[in-house]
């Protein structure tokens, strides 16, 4: 029986031969796709379990209240920021854990600008089970809508609500309440006023409007300030179809006249303050001036015929400062993730009467460009906002239920972020705020228009807020750092030297003595910073130098964070960070416009891309030991950034171009006849040892991830091992016999292999002209 089981006919066992074998094969592949199946499979269920243990559960909501605007030609942009920073910032909470382990889930509500709408939302917001806090509501009109309406359901609810007015007595009997904006009252009234005693005006004046509450209350602030010494002029004015009377600004202005009013606070909307300002011309009065607006916004050819000097108070969208941290993250990832540039609205008014303008279609869009960056700060508020209700709402403690969790969400909004004892640093901006106000602690910069100058820049002097709530004089040191080299790049030290000119002037004369450069490479032996000064001029009358300006010659060697993962194709930032030495000597510099500083300068191995001047507010965090009392310490620092492109030319010629050929010469080696496989192997196993040699001798780079070089070198590896792979098999008596097995082994070898090479080429093309 087994001799009949073993003799079958020949031409069966060929049959069955092939059929089995491509059976075999078949079963083989399929095995191979189910394995990389079920590691697939099993590593997204791990991440996924992860995730799930990070955050489950049922989700706590954050309402957002947002206000999207139909009356504007082109949408600003500010609620799609919103939306997309606050989704960014919900994931980032729930990949980290949540809340106790339970996710975040941000609502965005929408009124559109309409009262009745914005305390439908609230109302909604209010009626969820699951909210833990609401944020936004931004208009003071709209908000005194809702808390007129829906007061009592909000103190009654005790669910933090952080809006964004910048009228605090809108929060009276509201302990739930706070807000992002500094204190009208608290804030801009006190800087106002001490910025009219400091300069030495004597008659100031008000110039608004009537009904609005914004401009009423700092008109209110305004007179209670003054009351002693009085005001020249308190002039508010009504809106008739949105518009001033000619007449009633006419009126207005004569009377500052006949008082000689110097110095105006002028809250009349950005859109009407040139017709007032022409007024002023006209009349042949032009006070000093300080504007509720921007002053970007006033048209060039008025303010260049204004006589006097314009002021703002302005809180960000400094002149020629970026904030740091909005600008390292947009430098972080693709300019496409942060352009809101706004839709058109079809419904504006503007589109019918003819004032609307349709956009430039060969305009490139920039996510640097100011409208977009007054957009993304808008929407990182938000989204910080909805990080600090997470960190403030106890995340350890799992048992804690939802009331709970809103009474230490507000314990930590009041007492834990509360101003001089502790700040939340968000990912745009730090946070503290009042516990009697509650609002955000916050100090407005003055900016002012120079006549003649013809360019906004932070005022001679400025003003900060201290732990015990009085406000300190602080200087702007107007200084330009003109970099002449940079070289002696080491990525492993994360060092580079640099030499560089710096000019400074302030009206103290502050000297180059008051400046901490604080990522100077700090020399261990010595214990000291790694710097040459030499002074060039000290600010005496010149004729060869500026008058009142020092200027320094600076060699030093300074510390970099270079982010290594795009290497030899990388981007690399290259800064010379400065701040205060000391906290009782505070300053904020104000750099020249760029369009005026020097751009040329030397380097080895780098091709310069971009260069600005970002600015953070950061703080020194103390705890009195004895006492147990926390406090900190805010203070400016600048930072003088140059983005530059690493050379790649050399990386060419030492590595890509030796791969290529190794790469080559093991692809060729497939056309040898098999009959002298021992060749082949040779020659591809030589390559691989070629490959692992060339990588073994280039400089060790201490990166904390695998680089782009790194990639390229394993491709390389697989490529020529694969090929190893296709030769054995070849040869295989096994594989040999069949001869769809070989083709399908010859057409991988021939015509895979160089696809696969293609695509990693592109790849590389591509990182190499972008960086990123």
């Amino acid at each position: 029986m087994s001799d009949v089981l073993i003799s079958r006919p020949a031409g069966a066992a060929g049959a069955c031969g092939v059929r089995c074998a491509r059976q075999f094969w078949g079963w083989s592949i399929a095995l191979f796709a189910a394995c990389l199946s079920w590691l697939a499979a099993s590593v997204y269920s791990a991440s996924a379990q992860t995730a799930a243990e990070a955050a489950s559960g049922p989700p706590y909501r954050v309402a957002v209240l947002v206000s999207s605007r139909a009356d504007l030609c082109y949408d600003n942009g500010y609620v799609d920021a919103i939306t997309r920073l606050t989704r960014l910032e919900e994931a980032r909470i729930n990949r980290q854990g949540g809340i106790a382990g339970r996710p975040v889930r941000v609502e965005i509500l929408d009124d559109r600008r309409e009262p009745a709408r914005a305390i439908a939302n609230v109302r909604s917001a209010l009626a969820m089970d699951d909210v833990l806090a609401i944020v936004g509501l931004t208009n003071s009109n709209l908000a005194k809508a809702v808390f007129d309406a829906l007061g009592t359901e909000i103190r009654s609810a005790g669910i933090p609500f952080v809006t964004d007015v910048s009228v605090s007595s809108l929060l009276d009997g509201q302990p739930s309440v706070f807000t992002t904006r500094a204190s009208q009252e608290e804030e801009r009234v006190p800087i106002i006023t001490q910025f009219v005693t400091h300069v030495g005006f004597q008659r100031p004046a008000f110039f608004g409007l009537d009904g609005m509450v914004f401009s009423t209350s700092l008109a209110d602030g305004l007179k209670a300030a003054f009351a002693e010494r009085g005001m020249a002029g308190d002039h508010r004015l009504r809106l008739t179809d949105d518009k001033l009377s000619p007449a009633d600004v006419a009126a207005a202005v004569a009377d500052l006249k006949a008082k000689d009013a110097d110095f105006v606070v002028l809250t009349v909307g950005t859109g009407r303050t040139p017709a007032v300002i022409e007024a002023m011309i006209a009349a042949g009065h032009t006070p000093a001036l300080m504007t509720s607006g921007r002053l970007e916004d006033l048209p060039k050819d008025l303010v260049a015929r204004y006589p006097n000097a314009i002021y703002q108070l302005a809180w960000d969208g400094l002149p020629e400062l970026y904030p740091e941290r909005l600008r390292r993250r947009i430098a972080g990832d693709s300019d496409a993730n942060w352009l809101f540039e706004g839709k058109r609205n079809a419904a504006a008014p503007g589109w019918a009467k003819g004032e609307c303008k349709a956009r430039a279609p060969e305009a490139v869009p920039d996510a640097l460009d100011p409208a977009n960056l007054r957009a993304v700060g808008f929407g990182g508020q938000f989204a910080d906002m909805v990080a600090l209700v997470a960190a403030a709402a106890a995340p350890d403690d799992r048992r804690a239920n939802l009331v709970e969790r809103r009474r230490a969400t507000l314990a930590g909004l009041a007492r834990t972020y509360a101003t001089g004892r502790g700040a939340f640093k968000g990912g745009f901006q730090n946070w503290s705020f009042k516990p009697a106000s509650r609002t955000a602690s916050r100090t407005p910069f003055i900016l002012i228009l120079p006549q003649g100058l013809g360019r906004v820049q932070l005022a001679p002097v400025q003003f900060m807020r201290l732990r015990n709530d009085t406000l300190r004089k602080i200087e702007t040191v107007y200084l330009d750092i003109d970099l002449i080299r940079a070289h002696r790049v080491d990525d492993n030290q994360k060092t580079y030297s640099a030499e560089f000119y710096l000019a400074m002037r302030s009206l103290g004369g502050a000297a180059i003595e008051q400046i901490d450069f604080t990522n100077a490479f700090l020399d261990p032996s010595t214990n000291g910073r790694q710097l040459t000064i030499e002074m060039l001029h000290d600010g005496k009358r010149s004729d060869a130098y500026p008058e009142a300006t020092k200027v320094y010659r600076v060699t030093g060697r300074f510390v970099f964070n270079p982010d290594l993962a795009s290497y030899p194709f990388d981007r690399q930032r290259f800064t010379i960070d400065i701040q205060p030495k000391r906290g009782d000597v505070q300053f904020i510099v104000q750099p020249p416009p760029f369009a005026l500083r020097d751009k040329s300068f030397g380097t080895d191995g780098w091709d310069p891309k971009a260069q600005y001047v970002g600015y953070d507010e950061d703080f020194v965090p103390v705890l009195d030991a004895y006492t147990h009392t926390p406090s900190v310490v805010p203070f400016y620092k600048a930072s003088f950034v140059w983005e530059m492109q690493r050379q790649t030319t050399d990386y060419y010629l030492r590595v890509v171009v030796p791969l290529a050929f190794i790469l080559i010469v093991a692809y060729l080696s497939i056309f040898i006849p098999l009959s002298n496989f021992e060749a082949i192997v040779t020659i591809q196993v030589t390559a691989l040892l070629s490959a692992v040699a060339l990588y073994l001798s280039l400089p060790k780079l201490d990166a904390d991830t695998a680089t782009v070089s790194d990639k390229l070198f394993v491709f390389n590896y697989m490529m020529v091992s694969l090929m190893i792979v296709i030769s054995i098999l070849m040869v295989n008596r096994h594989v040999a016999q069949r001869r769809w097995v070989r083709g399908v082994l010859q057409t991988i070898h021939i015509a895979g292999i160089p696809g696969f090479v293609i695509g990693v080429a592109w790849w590389v093309w591509k990182l190499s002209n972008t960086g990123t």
